[in-house]
């Protein structure tokens, strides 16, 4: 059975007898050869280069040694050590703290969303997310008469522009520019473009029903569906936009359509589009590029440009004339991308689903899961008790007292308070009196997802093995690295006396061979060699010699490089007939011409400390290194299972 085969079966637990075996006991830790075999797998992947097992259990014990004497000095402890390895055991978490189902149905359902382009239109009842039982009733009735009023015929948009809550439904001025009354028209959108909860329920939505009340962070909505598209995707396209003059008549409309109709029919004759851009369009961004807008999407564009757009099938396809609220427009299609196959966009779907709303579901359903796992029971009415605290003692939380501090919630051996509740919203400095109730409830159900996601994430080495070894990793990692520096590198560094007494005892490996010191010039250009020969035997200086040849040139004619060569350093040196001061005659390496100018001839000798200390300072860190394990096996005792590594080597 080979080593790979091993490991899967330890990792996966299907050997009982294996997995609860212990390869190596140190400083009486005992460690299990599972996580031996996830170590040795992971440093020896291929197969030619494996290391023999005995070998690598040696190197994988002077690892451990290492870690023990960290913890030993309190590196542990150290909170820069600590955040470190929290941070990636937050990273690491990641995968685990998901509800798998619900993560899969997101990306499905996204996927079948993006496909399609839908318009909306919708009206909306605010009530806040943890409004009263009370609020929350006096909404839902208020959405469901207007539901019932559209039902029976009454229009759904004047009837969004007269109750809808939602500020665009009439006309409105922000930031100084005027918006005009969409009257709960949301124009076209896709997956992603609104908060998931109000998405779900549009797609489930069939053209030209009404759904039923959706409650949304805002309050509740009713959804109208109008239109749905094959999803157009990323669209380029230019136009032509003759602009309404400012608080245009009808006839002023009338007017600025019979213009553009006249311009379109140039076109149908033969003007190109491009060029009636430039002479007609009141868009001066793009009139000069021949009427092209940046790439969009279905919700950047106003929705009967985007609707005329749907009706474009193939490029180059012209519009005729359609009103939008900016003006009348004519539009050139260019280019639409379509929805990519489902493969292509599955990872871009996960990143959005990460940055959206969407992953509050994710969350959600875990929590869920992890209630019923962890017998979680919670108690409302002590939570309510809080509200009217929070009321009296808004400005000054520190000041609540509790005679009797109530259990809020509780899971497995875990009771969270009254008093627990009142300091994680006073850490929360977002609140407001006037929603103090919502703000009780919300940071509430936020506290239980966050303290059952913390046990969940200090369990996760208890219930994944995978998640442990490799936990264990990152924490032995980092405490290796911080020791290694404190006594090795750092030492090495420093200990100028010792490191000057390493390398005058062990002089004799720090030698320079016989040397030249030369100038390798490389004839790119063979006619350059007479040329260049000449002025180095007249002694001009190397570098004036590579501007002189290739002053005219446009491309390097020769090219040279000095420096000081010991055998094998340099193929052209090493083709020398002989090494001997002077011009060389010329040589050829690989189809290339060059000469070589020797300068001096160096022999052999011991290399100043200065001109080696990178090397003596690393062979003083292997050196010190070897020693400091040598004592660590004599300070911890160290006991091998040689059943065990015979299992292994088999």
């Amino acid at each position: 059975m080979n080593i790979k085969l091993l490991a899967t079966i330890f990792l996966l637990g299907l050997s009982t007898s294996l997995v609860a075996q212990n390869i190596v006991t140190i400083a009486g830790e005992e460690i299990p050869t599972k996580d031996f075999v996830a170590m040795y797998n992971k440093n020896n992947i291929n197969e030619e280069d494996k290391m023999p097992v005995e070998e690598y259990l040696q190197l994988y014990i002077n690892f451990k040694l290492k870690v023990k004497e960290a913890e030993a000095m309190g590196l542990d402890k150290d909170p820069s050590f600590i955040s470190e390895l929290n941070g990636y055991r937050d990273q690491l978490a990641k995968p685990y703290l998901i509800d798998e189902e619900t993560n899969i149905r997101l990306i499905e359902e996204a996927y079948n969303n993006m496909k399609y382009d839908i318009r909306a239109s919708h009206i909306l009842i605010e009530v806040p997310k943890y409004a009263s039982g009370k609020d929350t009733v006096d909404a839902w009735n208020k959405i469901m008469d207007l539901r019932q009023r559209a039902l029976d015929g009454e229009d759904f948009n004047e009837l969004a522009f007269k109750y809808s809550e939602d500020p665009s439904a009439r006309a409105r001025e922000y930031q100084g520019r005027k918006f005009p009354a969409n009257k709960g028209d949301l124009g076209y959108f896709t997956a992603f473009n609104m908060i998931y909860p109000f998405e779900h329920v549009a797609y489930q939505t069939e053209v030209g029903d009404i759904s039923m009340p959706v409650r949304t962070d805002y309050g509740y909505h009713i959804i109208y569906v109008t239109d749905k598209q094959p999803a157009m995707g990323w669209c380029k396209v230019a136009h032509i936009i003759l602009k309404y003059p400012k608080d245009a008549t009808s006839s002023d409309t009338l007017k600025t359509m019979e213009y553009a109709v006249t311009i379109y029919d140039s076109i149908m004759a033969g003007m190109s589009f491009e060029e009636a851009a430039k002479k007609y369009s009141e868009d001066e961004t793009s009139s000069s590029k021949g009427g092209a807008l940046i790439p969009f999407t279905c919700n950047q564009l106003e929705a009967n440009f985007i609707e005329a757009i749907t009706k474009l099938d193939t490029v180059g396809q012209i519009s005729q004339p359609i009103n939008s609220i900016y003006g009348c427009h004519i539009i050139k299609l260019i280019d639409k991308s379509g929805i990519k196959p489902f493969k292509e966009e599955e990872e871009n779907i996960k990143r959005n689903i990460n940055q959206s709303d969407r992953v509050q579901v994710e969350i959600q359903a875990l929590s869920n899961r992890l209630k019923k796992e962890y017998n979680f029971v919670q108690y409302v009415e002590n939570m309510e008790e809080i509200i009217p605290m929070f009321i009296d003692n808004f400005d000054n939380l520190d000041s609540i007292t509790f005679e009797n501090d109530k259990v809020v919630f509780s899971f497995e051996n875990n009771e969270v308070k009254q008093s627990d509740l009142i300091s994680y919203i006073d850490a929360n400095k977002k609140r407001d009196m006037k929603k103090a109730a919502s703000t009780v409830r919300s940071q509430y159900e936020n506290l239980i997802n966050e303290r059952l996601l913390d046990y969940e994430k200090d369990n996760l080495s208890k219930k994944h093995d995978e998640f442990r070894i490799l936990l264990q990793e990152y924490h032995d990692g980092i405490l290796l690295f911080n020791i290694n520096e404190k006594e090795i590198w750092n030492k090495a560094m420093e200990d100028t006396v010792g490191l000057k007494e390493y390398y005058d005892i062990h002089k004799d490996n720090y030698v320079w061979q016989d040397r030249v010191k030369a100038t390798v010039f490389k004839v790119i250009d063979p006619t350059a060699m007479k040329e260049a020969v000449k002025l180095s035997k007249k002694g001009v200086d190397d570098k004036e010699i590579v501007r002189i040849i290739n002053k005219d040139s446009k491309s390097y004619r020769i090219t040279m490089e000095t420096g000081y060569y010991e055998p094998e350093d340099n193929a052209v040196v090493d083709a020398l007939p002989k090494r001997k001061v002077g011009i060389s005659k010329p040589i050829v390496v690989d189809d290339i011409e060059y000469f070589v100018h020797v300068y001096d001839l160096i022999p052999a000798g011991y290399k100043d400390f200065e001109e080696c200390k990178g090397h003596v300072i690393s062979d003083y860190q292997n050196y010190l290194d070897s020693v400091w394990v040598e004592n660590l096996r004599q300070k911890y005792t160290v006991e091998i299972n040689k059943d065990e590594v015979e299992k292994l080597k088999k």
